[in-house]
C-alpha cells in the first residue's frame, strides 16, 4: 500500500501519470481531452481504442450527509459503469474508494489490478479526514505501464494512411 498525504484528489492522477512516466503524459497534457459527460456515453465512444487512456473518477457508490447538484449514486448507474469498464479494449483506470460492487467486478481474476493509497480529505465543514483511496486499473493499463508501449500494432495499412488509434473489435 502506498502511502500519500497531498490532499485532492487531482493529486492521484498527477501521481499516476509520473508513475507512468514511459507515456510521457504529464509532458503532453497538450494531447488530453477532458469529457465532461456521462462515463457510460463516453466509454462507449472509446470502448474500443487500445492506444486511449480513460480515466475516471465516477460518484461515490455511498451514503453521503449532502447531495450534489447531479449525481449518479444509483445502483445501476455503478453496475452498468463496472459491466462497459470490463469489456473495454482501452486502458482505463479509476479512482475511488472501495465497495461490495466495484470489488465483485473489478477482480484479478478479469485482468483488473488495484492499489490502496493513504490519503487525507476534508469533509463539508472543514474536518480532516482519514481515507483510503483504490486506483483500479485494467489489464491494458496494467501492461503498458509495464512496458512503456502503448497496447496496439498497426497494420502497414494502418501505418500508410496515418493512423493512430483505429477501432479494434
Amino acid at each position: 500500500m502506498r502511502r500519500c498525504h497531498l490532499r485532492g484528489r487531482g493529486n492521484i492522477l498527477k501521481r499516476q501519470l509520473v508513475h507512468v512516466g514511459a507515456f510521457n503524459l504529464s509532458l503532453r497534457l497538450k494531447q488530453v481531452r477532458i469529457e465532461h459527460m456521462d462515463a457510460r456515453d463516453l466509454l462507449r465512444m472509446l470502448l474500443n481504442r487500445p492506444a486511449t487512456l480513460v480515466y475516471l473518477d465516477p460518484p461515490y457508490l455511498m451514503k453521503r450527509d449532502t447531495k450534489y447538484r447531479i449525481d449518479a449514486n444509483e445502483q445501476k448507474f455503478h453496475e452498468d459503469l463496472m459491466e462497459l469498464c470490463c469489456k473495454a479494449k482501452c486502458m482505463v483506470l479509476i479512482s475511488g474508494y472501495d465497495n461490495p460492487l466495484y470489488r465483485s467486478f473489478l477482480t484479478k481474476q478479469s485482468g483488473w489490478e488495484r492499489e490502496e493509497i493513504e490519503t487525507h480529505t476534508r469533509d463539508t465543514k472543514g474536518k480532516d479526514l482519514s481515507r483510503t483511496e483504490i486506483l483500479w486499473k485494467n489489464k491494458p493499463f496494467v501492461k503498458a505501464a509495464r512496458t512503456g508501449q502503448l497496447p496496439i500494432r498497426l497494420t502497414r495499412k494502418e501505418k500508410e494512411n496515418h493512423k493512430i488509434n483505429p477501432e479494434r473489435t
